[in-house]
């Protein structure tokens, strides 16, 4: 995946842009808002850069050298990109299939338009799925914090919320982001940012309905439907990603972390003889 001219054009403008073998790659320090963690985000490295051992870890070294104080780096790649040890898989983000058939039981449960009223209902939803990626990925996340991120997500202007219900009482929701922008690739979607169904209720008929509903809006919209996967250190995150693209899912990118500490040990190591 190489970058739009516009966002690399965007990028050199505010001096972010590095050149390692010849190949950009676009990096910055960003503060996560859960843990107050200060990561170095590779926001674009030219595919060239990752496919190349020698250029990759020349890239590395010198983001390391330049930002010090972080604490860990998370880069973007493509789909196929695997990178080696110590980085794993941090987010993985799929869209779903323009040709994809997704079913919606006739005799389903009703989906319904989130109303303000139900604002307090999502802000918690919301609230157990930041808690629960951050727990995955062993992550703190304080009670301000993650009511601030839900809060966030709540007020963005193209938010849509859809509610399912059993026996006259909403049981779960989807959330979406009705006018994402990519800016690497200069194109707009439509992101599903949770889709959570409450224990005890009928979670695969409510999933399904849910998604179905959900896929309905990104048709009527014209834009294609994006969601993400998160990877915690159990394998969880590639066994959902698998199921996903079992269902008309396809992976469009992965964000990829490692610790700072340990990715200068790695690199260290390599240049012994």
């Amino acid at each position: 995946m190489y970058a739009a001219e516009s966002y690399l054009k965007s990028a050199r403008d505010a001096e972010l842009v590095r050149v390692v073998a010849g190949l950009p790659c676009v990096a910055g320090v960003s503060t996560d808002p859960l843990s107050g963690e200060r990561r170095l985000l590779v926001e674009y490295a030219d595919p060239g850069l990752l496919a190349d051992s020698d250029a990759s870890q020349s890239l590395w070294r010198a983001l390391l050298t330049e930002h010090q104080g972080v604490s860990a780096l998370v880069v973007r790649a493509d789909a196929d990109v695997r990178l080696p040890r110590p980085w794993h898989r941090d987010l993985t983000y799929v869209r779903l299939a323009e040709d994809a058939e997704v079913p919606a039981g006739a005799d389903g449960p009703r989906v319904t338009t989130a109303l303000d009223e139900h604002r307090p209902l999502l802000a918690d939803w919301l609230g157990r799925a930041i808690v629960h990626a951050a727990r995955e990925q062993n992550r703190p996340a304080g009670v301000d914090a993650v009511a601030a991120e839900a809060d966030a997500l709540l007020d963005t202007p193209s938010r849509q919320s859809l509610l399912v219900w059993e026996r006259g009482v909403p049981v779960g929701h989807a959330t979406v982001v009705g006018e994402a922008w990519d800016e690497i690739t200069d194109e707009a979607h439509m992101e599903l940012v949770d889709v959570l169904v409450e224990p005890g209720a009928d979670g695969p008929a409510g999933r399904e309905a849910l998604i179905a509903a959900v896929a309905g809006l990104a048709r009527t919209a014209r834009l294609p439907l994006t969601g993400h996967v998160v990877h915690g250190l159990d394998g969880g995150g590639d066994r959902v990603t698998a199921a996903l693209c079992a269902r008309g899912w396809r992976i469009h990118h992965r964000y990829w972390t490692t610790d700072a500490q340990e990715l200068a040990a790695t690199l260290k190591g390599a240049r012994q003889p």
